[in-house]
């Protein structure tokens, strides 16, 4: 016979709670997102579980591009939705939770009540008739400016009374309402849809596996499950997060090299994300085993957590948490060295090519315009990785004022290696219908200042020769000449404008070098709740 059982609930740490030690808040929590940036994170979380980083507005959280007034074309906006960082950036997430019953006391279930622990990583998709495309991109699109005009009213601007700044806040939340309501106004005439899909392996292929539709909290876990381990603190440490608590942890994947049937990634960073953790209740009648699915238990499912998306490989804020250094080879060093050596040394790169595929020219360098094709042959040749490296930089210095000619990115030459942020359609209209229908709890007191010192001193800077800021390159006034001339400057004197902590590489004659912030300087760690006795 079975004895009836009180229920339990799986929630968020209880150090992660607003009110730590409020039960009603605990019971109304979720699986928090904790995030580290040593690879070593797993053995930290043991040590101290409540020593993460904290989330910084608002580079924790996605922004996407909207049109601005003035020289630029756009600037970012933030959504109030999670941005996961990956492993390349320098930052490692834990996906933690913690088990009680529910009941008077909220205390916590004893662990070895349960037999099985994991979670599931799920998308949810919007279901998009082609005809519905472009009312649902003007409706999104009208979501993002009015959002972006409400995150610019968070901070006064000066000289305008208080009264004025609630007044027009009134005004555009109204305005915001109603962008919201038209986006659901357009899903249902439409029949635009929101669709959960869970990753389920495909049989007989390893990392081949499909996005099929699930339910929100099914009876059985038929999906790809990612493990969640007990937290069992070291009893020798005293005020221990874990100590007396039931707590789970697993980590949460930002990369896989799983892919569908059609080869495209299982993770992108277009889609909308989100977790469920669960625990399966052991049936005494069951013996346990090292293996899932070991009993009929029942299985507890947490509620959902926050919606992410993961960052773009090429994110700014991202890679600069891990600077790469590239050394351009010394010439004077070389030529030097080469001198000493024999011919074939210092030559560790070698290039075979096949019968017919050696392509070969032979250019003369009094007359660059006389050029000559061998035909193709076989050869070996070897080459220096310092000679490699100085014909790659070159030729990027080339092309580079001739790509930004060409496809008119003006902007580059004030963020040399940035690639706009862009979002598809579908997850557009994914996360804005899950906002709209309540199901996305958005934080509009995200600071949008975007660097704005380092943007007005940019703008400002003088190109020399020219009695033009760098700000006017995307002034229409400014001919195609200049435009070409200055793509291709590399001595514009920005020091004298530019922040304190940026330096400028190669600096200009007569101008002071100044260093780097630290790479660990804009660290924040989350404060500390005290364990009670």
């Amino acid at each position: 016979m079975v004895n009836n059982h009180h229920p339990w609930l799986l929630v968020g740490p209880w150090y992660r709670w607003s009110d730590p030690y409020d039960a009603l808040v605990g019971r109304l929590s979720r699986p928090a997102f904790q995030k580290f940036e040593s690879s070593n994170f797993v053995n930290d979380f043991i040590q101290d579980p409540q020593h993460s980083l904290k989330y910084i507005d608002p580079d924790d959280f996605v922004r996407r591009p909207v049109e601005a007034k003035g020289t630029a074309r756009y600037r970012l906006a933030a959504t109030g939705i999670r941005k996961i960082y990956l492993e390349t950036h320098k930052r490692f997430y834990l996906v933690v939770c913690e088990l009680h019953c529910d009941v008077p006391g909220f205390p916590d279930t004893q662990r070895d009540q349960a037999c099985e622990a994991g979670f599931v990583v799920r998308r949810r998709v919007a279901r998009i008739p082609a005809g519905a495309v472009a009312e649902a991109r003007k409706a999104v699109r009208d979501i993002a400016a009015k959002r972006a005009q409400l995150m610019q009213l968070e901070e006064l601007p000066p000289g305008m009374k208080p009264g004025a700044v609630q007044g027009l806040r009134a005004r555009v939340e109204t305005k915001f309402l109603a962008a919201q309501a038209e986006l659901k106004a357009v899903a249902a005439e439409y029949g635009i849809s929101l669709a959960m899909e869970g990753w389920f392996p495909e049989e007989g292929f390893q990392g081949v596996g499909t996005w099929q539709q699930v339910e929100e909290t099914p009876a059985k876990v038929a999906e790809h499950i990612f493990p969640l381990y007990p937290l069992i603190p070291d009893p020798d440490r005293a005020g221990h997060s874990g100590g007396g608590r039931t707590l789970y942890f697993g980590v949460l994947p930002a990369t896989s090299a799983d892919v569908d049937m059609l080869g495209s990634a299982r993770f992108d960073d277009r889609s909308l994300y989100e977790v469920r953790c669960f625990v399966r209740r052991h049936d005494a009648r069951c013996p346990k085993k090292r293996e899932r699915n070991d009993c009929r238990g029942e299985i507890v499912w947490s509620r959902r957590s926050e919606s992410y998306q993961l960052a773009n490989p090429f994110d700014l804020s991202g890679t600069s948490n891990r600077p790469i250094n590239i050394f351009l080879p010394d010439l004077p060093a070389l030529e030097a060295q080469a001198m000493t050596l024999k011919p074939g040394e210092g030559a560790p790169v070698r290039m075979i090519a096949p019968e017919a595929s050696n392509i070969e020219v032979t250019v003369d360098p009094e007359d660059f315009s006389s050029v000559s094709k061998k035909e193709p042959g076989a050869a070996i040749c070897s080459f220096s990785i310092p000679l490699i490296t100085i014909v790659a930089s070159f030729v990027f210095r080339l092309f580079l004022p001739i790509v930004m000619f060409v496809f008119g990115l003006w902007f580059l030459l004030k963020l040399k290696f940035c690639i706009p942020p862009s979002i598809s359609i579908d997850a557009g209209v994914t996360a804005e219908l899950d906002a709209a229908m309540g199901q996305i709890e958005l934080d509009l007191d995200v600071d949008l200042d975007v660097s704005a010192g380092l943007q007005v001193a940019l703008d400002s800077a003088m190109l020399p020769g020219t009695g033009k800021t760098l700000g006017s390159l995307t002034n229409p006034s400014l001919t195609l000449n200049e435009k070409v001339a200055l793509a291709g400057t590399q001595s514009a004197d920005f020091s004298s404008s530019l922040p304190d902590h940026l330096e400028v590489d190669p600096p200009p004659a007569g101008a002071v070098r100044r260093s780097l912030p630290s790479a660990t300087s804009g660290l924040e760690y989350e404060e500390r709740v005290e364990v009670k006795a």
